[in-house]
Protein backbone atom coordinates (compact mmCIF):
# COMPACT_ATOMS: atom_id res chain seq x y z
CA UNK A 1 0.00 0.00 0.00
CA UNK A 2 1.01 3.21 -1.15
CA UNK A 3 1.48 5.72 1.94
CA UNK A 4 3.12 9.14 1.56
CA UNK A 5 5.82 10.05 3.68
CA UNK A 6 6.66 5.97 4.85
CA UNK A 7 7.38 5.02 1.42
CA UNK A 8 6.18 7.44 -0.90
CA UNK A 9 6.42 11.03 -1.26
CA UNK A 10 3.16 11.57 -3.52
CA UNK A 11 -0.24 10.33 -3.08
CA UNK A 12 -1.88 8.16 -5.89
CA UNK A 13 -4.00 11.37 -6.68
CA UNK A 14 -1.19 13.86 -6.53
CA UNK A 15 0.86 12.11 -9.21
CA UNK A 16 -2.23 11.51 -11.51
CA UNK A 17 -3.00 15.16 -11.17
CA UNK A 18 0.90 16.03 -11.61
CA UNK A 19 1.05 13.46 -15.20
CA UNK A 20 -2.07 14.59 -16.27
CA UNK A 21 -1.20 18.23 -16.18
CA UNK A 22 2.03 17.85 -18.45
CA UNK A 23 1.60 14.93 -20.78
CA UNK A 24 -1.58 15.50 -22.89
CA UNK A 25 -3.78 12.29 -23.39
CA UNK A 26 -2.40 11.05 -26.85
CA UNK A 27 1.50 11.01 -25.36
CA UNK A 28 2.94 7.30 -25.03
CA UNK A 29 3.74 7.75 -21.48
CA UNK A 30 0.63 8.95 -20.35
CA UNK A 31 -1.41 6.29 -22.35
CA UNK A 32 0.59 3.98 -20.69
CA UNK A 33 0.08 5.51 -17.12
CA UNK A 34 -3.74 5.53 -18.24
CA UNK A 35 -4.22 1.86 -18.67
CA UNK A 36 -2.26 0.25 -15.96
CA UNK A 37 -4.74 -2.48 -15.04
CA UNK A 38 -5.17 -1.13 -11.53
CA UNK A 39 -4.04 1.34 -9.02
CA UNK A 40 -1.97 -1.53 -7.54
CA UNK A 41 0.10 -1.09 -10.34
CA UNK A 42 0.80 2.06 -9.85
CA UNK A 43 1.31 1.82 -6.38
CA UNK A 44 3.83 -0.32 -7.22
CA UNK A 45 5.65 2.37 -9.40
CA UNK A 46 5.39 5.01 -7.32
CA UNK A 47 6.89 2.89 -4.80
CA UNK A 48 9.78 1.67 -7.09
CA UNK A 49 10.02 5.11 -8.17
CA UNK A 50 10.24 6.65 -4.04
CA UNK A 51 13.17 3.71 -3.48
CA UNK A 52 15.53 5.07 -6.00
CA UNK A 53 14.81 8.16 -5.23
CA UNK A 54 15.67 7.22 -1.22
CA UNK A 55 19.09 5.62 -3.01
CA UNK A 56 20.68 9.19 -3.96
CA UNK A 57 22.94 10.81 -1.13
CA UNK A 58 21.28 14.04 -0.82
CA UNK A 59 23.56 16.87 0.95
CA UNK A 60 22.77 17.30 4.41
CA UNK A 61 20.62 16.12 6.68
CA UNK A 62 16.83 14.63 7.48
CA UNK A 63 15.00 17.44 9.60
CA UNK A 64 14.12 14.77 11.95
CA UNK A 65 16.31 12.12 11.89
CA UNK A 66 13.23 9.94 13.16
CA UNK A 67 10.75 10.84 9.84
CA UNK A 68 11.39 7.49 7.30
CA UNK A 69 12.00 9.54 3.99
CA UNK A 70 14.86 11.64 3.50
CA UNK A 71 13.07 14.54 2.75
CA UNK A 72 12.39 16.82 4.41
CA UNK A 73 16.12 18.07 4.96
CA UNK A 74 17.94 20.74 6.88
CA UNK A 75 15.41 21.98 8.95
CA UNK A 76 12.40 22.48 6.18
CA UNK A 77 8.96 21.62 6.85
CA UNK A 78 8.25 20.53 3.17
CA UNK A 79 9.18 18.38 0.36
CA UNK A 80 10.60 20.26 -2.62
CA UNK A 81 8.20 19.88 -6.05
CA UNK A 82 11.15 18.36 -7.23
CA UNK A 83 11.30 15.74 -5.38
CA UNK A 84 7.48 15.01 -5.74
CA UNK A 85 7.59 15.78 -9.57
CA UNK A 86 10.96 13.24 -9.93
CA UNK A 87 9.35 10.49 -8.37
CA UNK A 88 6.41 11.01 -10.66
CA UNK A 89 8.22 11.02 -13.61
CA UNK A 90 10.36 8.16 -12.35
CA UNK A 91 7.31 5.61 -11.74
CA UNK A 92 5.69 6.93 -15.42
CA UNK A 93 9.35 6.29 -16.88
CA UNK A 94 9.11 2.83 -15.54
CA UNK A 95 5.86 1.68 -16.36
CA UNK A 96 6.81 2.81 -20.27
CA UNK A 97 9.85 0.78 -19.71
CA UNK A 98 7.95 -2.35 -18.30
CA UNK A 99 4.88 -1.61 -21.36
CA UNK A 100 7.54 -1.65 -24.18
CA UNK A 101 9.67 -4.45 -22.46
CA UNK A 102 12.87 -3.27 -22.16
CA UNK A 103 12.66 -3.45 -18.53
CA UNK A 104 14.29 -7.07 -19.02
CA UNK A 105 17.09 -6.06 -21.62
CA UNK A 106 20.66 -4.92 -21.00
CA UNK A 107 19.99 -0.79 -20.39
CA UNK A 108 22.65 -0.04 -17.38
CA UNK A 109 19.78 0.04 -15.11
CA UNK A 110 18.90 -3.30 -15.35
CA UNK A 111 22.25 -4.44 -15.29
CA UNK A 112 22.94 -2.43 -12.24
CA UNK A 113 19.80 -3.73 -10.60
CA UNK A 114 20.50 -7.10 -11.63
CA UNK A 115 23.76 -6.87 -9.57
CA UNK A 116 25.99 -7.03 -12.74
CA UNK A 117 29.59 -5.70 -11.83
CA UNK A 118 31.00 -5.58 -15.57
CA UNK A 119 29.77 -6.07 -18.82
CA UNK A 120 31.24 -5.98 -22.24
CA UNK A 121 29.46 -5.16 -25.59
CA UNK A 122 32.17 -5.74 -28.99
CA UNK A 123 35.12 -3.77 -28.12
CA UNK A 124 33.28 -1.82 -24.94
CA UNK A 125 33.58 -2.60 -21.70
CA UNK A 126 32.39 -1.13 -18.48
CA UNK A 127 32.85 -1.94 -14.80
CA UNK A 128 29.87 -0.67 -12.72
CA UNK A 129 30.03 0.94 -9.39
CA UNK A 130 27.57 -0.27 -8.08
CA UNK A 131 25.34 2.35 -7.18
CA UNK A 132 22.78 0.29 -7.82
CA UNK A 133 18.52 1.66 -7.80
CA UNK A 134 20.11 5.23 -7.78
CA UNK A 135 21.73 4.99 -10.84
CA UNK A 136 17.68 4.26 -12.20
CA UNK A 137 16.60 7.63 -10.84
CA UNK A 138 19.20 9.14 -12.94
CA UNK A 139 18.56 7.55 -16.16
CA UNK A 140 15.26 8.58 -16.31
CA UNK A 141 16.20 11.94 -17.97
CA UNK A 142 13.32 13.94 -16.96
CA UNK A 143 13.71 13.03 -13.01
CA UNK A 144 17.44 13.52 -13.19
CA UNK A 145 16.89 17.09 -14.80
CA UNK A 146 14.40 17.87 -11.17
CA UNK A 147 16.87 16.04 -8.84
CA UNK A 148 20.60 17.81 -10.32
CA UNK A 149 20.28 20.95 -8.11
CA UNK A 150 19.15 18.89 -4.91
CA UNK A 151 22.55 16.57 -5.45
CA UNK A 152 24.25 19.07 -4.91
CA UNK A 153 28.16 18.47 -5.21
CA UNK A 154 31.63 19.00 -3.85
CA UNK A 155 32.09 19.48 -0.13
CA UNK A 156 31.13 21.86 2.44
CA UNK A 157 34.63 24.31 3.51
CA UNK A 158 34.22 25.61 7.05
Amino acid sequence: MLKKGVNSYVTLAEADRYIRSRYDGTDPLRLTWDTLSDDRSRYRYLIRACDMIEALRFPGRKSNELQGLSWPRDGRSTVPDAIRHAQAEIALWDAQRASDGTTGGTSRANLIAQGVKSYSIGDLSETLDGSTVAEGAMECQAAAMLLRPLLGGGFSMC
